[in-house]
C-alpha cells in the first residue's frame, strides 16, 4: 500500500507506542521517530538509573520531536520507583491530609524527578472520583471520595508538575472511580444520570481544564447516559463533551488500547481508527511486554495500529483532516514543552514524608517489641496499573524487629509488570500464625479476606497493617489492632517505621 508522504507523519504523528529497551530505541522505533512519531511511553522495563534513563530519552529526542511519556503518579503506581519504590506519596494520602499546599510541592518533586531522566509528560494525576469503594483498579490512586476533593487536589498536583516543564495528564475521561470492573481486563460502566455524572464525574476535570492542563486521558468505560454502546475511548458524545462543555483544546489521549475493554472487543487497529473518528489525538498503544509471545512484540502493535490507519484513510472512513486537526493538537504539546524555562521551581523535598506521617491511622495497639518476628502478608490482588505489590513498609517492619520472617499467602507471577488475572495466584499451604499480618484492600477480595479472618482467629492480637484502600473495613473482621497506610511508598514505610518504634 503506497502512502502519500504528508499521510505517513500524520500517522505516525498520532501514535504513541510502547516498546521493549532499557538502553536505545530499536531500529523500528527510531526510523518511526525519524517519520514524526507522535510520542511513545515508558514502561518499568524502559526505566533504569536516571542517567540509563536521561540517556534513553536524549537519544529518542535526537532522532526527532517526539514526547516522552510515563504513569508516574507517586505511591503504587511509579515507573521510576517500579524496582526500589516510590519516593512519593500517593493520591490517597494527600486526599487524606488535604493540603494542598503539600499537594502541590509533591507534583512539583515529581516532576523535577521526571525532568530528570528526560520525560516530557506525566500520565497523571488520577482525577477519578473513588465514590465506588469496590472499585478493584482506583482505590488509592483517587484524591478520595467526593469531587469537590478530588478537584482542589488535582489543580495542585497538575500546578507543581507543569511548573517544572512536565506536561499532566487528566485522567480518566470521564471518571472511572465508580466501576467494579478493571478496564485493562473487562469492559466497565458507569450506570448514573447525566446529572449526576456531572455533579461527580465531570465536576474535577472541569476544574483541571480550567487550571490549564496540557493533556486529558480517556477512559475505556461505557456511560449509557452519554453513550449507550461505546466507552468513552471511542465514543464523539462523550469526547464532545470535553470539547464543548467543558471547553479543553489541548491533547486528548486515549488509555492504552491494548487493555481488554478495546482489545477483547473490536480490536487495538480499529479502535485507532474509531478513537481518531470520536475526537481522541493521541492513541496510546499500551505495553508490548505485558502478554509477549515474541520478541518483535512491540513492532507489531505498532504495525497493527499504523495499517489499520493507513488502510481506513484508504477506504475513506478516516478523513486526513482530522488527523490534521490531531496533530496540531500535538504539535502545540510540543511548543509548550520546548517553551518552558530551564530553570526548576524550588524543590521542596520533605513534603512527602511529612504526608505520609499524617495520613496514617490506628487502632488499638500498634508498638510492636523489639524481637522476631512472624510476618504473614495476605495480600492478592493487583492490577497492571500498579504492576507488582510494593513490599516497602513491610520490609520497615521486618527492619524494625531484627530476625523476623514474612510469608507470603498466596503463590504470585513473577513478574515486575502488573498482572490483573487472579487464576494465578495460589493459595500457599500450611500457613503460620503470625504477630503481624499485611493486607490490601479488604473488602475487595474473598480469598484475601478469608485470609486475614482466619489469621486473627488464630491471632486475635495480631497488628493488622493495611496498604490499600480502606473506606467502609473499619470493622475489619474485628482486628483489634491495625494501621491503615491509604497506599504504599519509601515515605509510607519510613512513617510506619516511626509510629511503631
Amino acid at each position: 500500500m503506497t502512502v502519500d508522504r504528508r499521510v505517513d507523519q500524520l500517522v505516525h504523528t498520532v501514535l504513541q507506542p510502547g516498546f521493549a529497551g532499557l538502553q536505545e530505541p530499536p531500529r523500528w522505533l527510531a526510523d518511526a521517530v525519524g517519520r514524526g512519531l507522535g510520542g511513545v511511553v515508558y514502561f518499568s522495563h524502559n526505566i533504569g538509573d536516571v542517567e540509563t534513563t536521561a540517556a534513553l530519552s536524549r537519544q529518542l529526542h535526537d532522532l526527532g520531536d517526539v514526547l516522552i511519556a510515563t504513569d508516574e503518579e507517586g505511591g503504587i503506581v511509579s515507573r521510576l520507583g517500579a524496582r526500589s519504590g516510590s519516593p512519593h506519596v500517593g493520591a490517597a494520602m494527600l486526599g487524606r491530609v488535604d493540603d494542598v499546599d503539600a499537594t502541590r510541592a509533591v507534583g512539583t518533586a515529581i516532576g523535577a524527578d521526571l525532568r530528570a531522566s528526560g520525560i516530557d509528560i506525566d500520565l497523571a494525576p488520577v482525577v477519578d472520583v473513588n465514590s465506588n469503594p469496590s472499585n478493584p483498579v482506583i482505590g488509592v490512586r483517587s484524591f478520595g471520595a467526593t469531587p469537590q476533593l478530588v478537584a482542589r487536589h488535582a489543580i495542585a498536583y497538575a500546578e507543581g508538575l507543569q511548573s517544572t516543564g512536565v506536561a499532566a495528564t487528566a485522567k480518566h475521561f470521564p471518571g472511572h472511580g465508580d466501576t467494579a470492573v478493571d478496564s485493562h481486563v473487562g469492559l466497565p460502566r458507569v450506570d448514573a444520570p447525566i446529572e449526576l455524572l456531572r455533579e461527580r464525574e465531570l465536576a474535577p476535570f472541569a476544574a483541571a481544564v480550567r487550571a490549564g492542563v496540557r493533556a486529558v486521558m480517556t477512559a475505556h468505560v461505557i456511560l449509557p447516559a452519554l453513550d449507550p454502546s461505546r466507552p468513552a475511548t471511542i465514543s464523539a458524545p462523550v469526547l464532545s463533551m470535553l470539547r464543548d462543555e467543558l471547553g479543553f483544546d489541548g491533547v486528548i489521549m486515549t488509555d492504552a488500547l491494548d487493555m481488554g475493554a478495546i482489545r477483547d472487543t473490536i480490536g487495538l487497529g480499529e479502535g485507532c481508527v474509531q478513537a481518531l473518528l470520536a475526537g481522541a489525538d493521541l492513541l496510546g498503544l499500551g505495553n508490548p511486554v505485558l502478554g509477549a509471545t515474541s520478541p518483535d512484540k512491540d513492532l507489531q502493535v505498532f504495525t497493527e495500529a499504523r495499517t489499520a490507519l493507513v488502510r481506513a484513510i484508504d477506504e475513506g472512513r478516516l478523513p486526513v483532516e482530522r488527523l490534521e486537526e490531531a496533530a496540531d493538537r500535538i504539535d502545540a504539546l510540543r511548543r509548550w514543552r520546548q517553551s518552558r524555562s530551564a530553570d526548576l521551581p524550588m524543590i521542596d523535598r520533605s513534603a512527602d514524608l511529612s504526608v505520609a506521617r499524617r495520613s496514617l491511622a490506628t487502632r488499638g495497639s500498634i508498638q510492636i517489641a523489639p524481637k522476631p518476628l512472624q510476618i504473614l502478608d495476605i495480600r492478592r490482588q493487583r492490577n497492571v496499573a500498579a504492576g507488582a505489590l510494593p513490599a516497602l513498609t513491610v520490609q520497615a517492619v521486618l527492619d524494625t524487629a531484627p530476625g523476623s520472617s514474612v510469608t507470603s499467602a498466596f503463590v504470585l507471577p513473577d513478574a515486575v509488570e502488573g498482572h490483573a488475572d487472579d487464576s494465578e495466584f495460589a493459595l500457599r499451604a500450611g500457613l503460620p500464625s503470625a504477630g503481624v499480618v499485611v493486607t490490601g484492600s479488604p473488602g475487595h477480595d474473598a480469598a484475601e479476606d478469608e485470609q486475614l479472618r482466619a489469621a486473627l482467629a488464630v491471632s486475635p492480637n495480631a497488628l493488622v497493617l493495611v496498604l490499600g484502600y480502606a473506606t467502609g473495613t473499619e470493622e475489619l473482621f474485628g482486628a483489634r489492632n491495625v494501621v491503615w497506610t491509604f497506599g504504599d511508598s519509601v515515605p509510607t514505610a519510613a512513617a510506619v517505621t516511626h509510629l511503631l518504634q
